[in-house]
């Protein structure tokens, strides 16, 4: 039988205080030390998990495209058309920085304004330094002009044009005039290349 007293119903026997004392006064801050590291650790198992997922998603779907295209045109059906392949296949021959040719030293060999075509541009009589020519150069250009800038010994100067006949350029040359800023109708005239 148990020893129990009836008038506070409790337990008279005394217990040891190791187990009536069971309060540990670490016990909050270890808790809340661990359960930003929990969750994190969760999160970064999500996130791994989900990139796994996409990745076999990625390449089961690619996969599924190549073997449909492979089953449903027959065994001769290539899946790459000679077409595809030869642009891809040339991309590098394209590209500088992949080792083929340089592409735009290429294009600047080609004359787009021949002088035979194009020979008269209007010319500033004034030369630049690079930062004003640059600010020039803008203006006109966002006006809808063509700007040639060419190095004139540690100064720059400024071409505008060129044009195929020398009422287009004397038509350019009165536009430009118009213009309020850098005062290019005084420092502007018509010259043949």
């Amino acid at each position: 039988m148990q020893n129990i007293d009836f008038y506070e119903r409790k337990n008279i026997r005394v217990m040891p205080p190791q187990f009536t004392d069971t309060y540990d006064p670490e016990y909050l801050p270890r808790v809340a030390q661990h359960t930003p590291r929990e969750m994190e650790r969760v999160r970064k198992k999500a996130s791994r998990a989900f990139f796994l997922v996409s990745a076999l998603c990625i390449l089961c779907f690619t996969a599924g495209i190549v073997i449909g295209i492979k089953f449903s045109g027959g065994t001769q059906r290539e899946i790459v058309d000679k077409k595809t392949f030869n642009a891809v296949a040339s991309i590098g021959k394209n590209l500088p920085f992949l080792g083929g040719e340089n592409r735009v030293s290429s294009d600047l060999k080609k004359n787009i304004f021949p002088k035979s075509t194009y020979p008269y541009v209007i010319r500033m009589t004034k030369d630049f330094e690079y930062a004003e020519s640059q600010k020039i150069a803008s203006y006109l250009s966002q006006r809808g002009h063509t700007v040639i800038l060419a190095n004139n010994e540690g100064k720059i100067r400024i071409f505008i044009g060129p044009y195929q006949s020398s009422g287009a350029a004397r038509d350019a040359l009165q536009k430009i005039s118009t213009y309020d800023k850098y005062s290019l109708a005084e420092n502007t005239r018509i010259i043949k290349r």
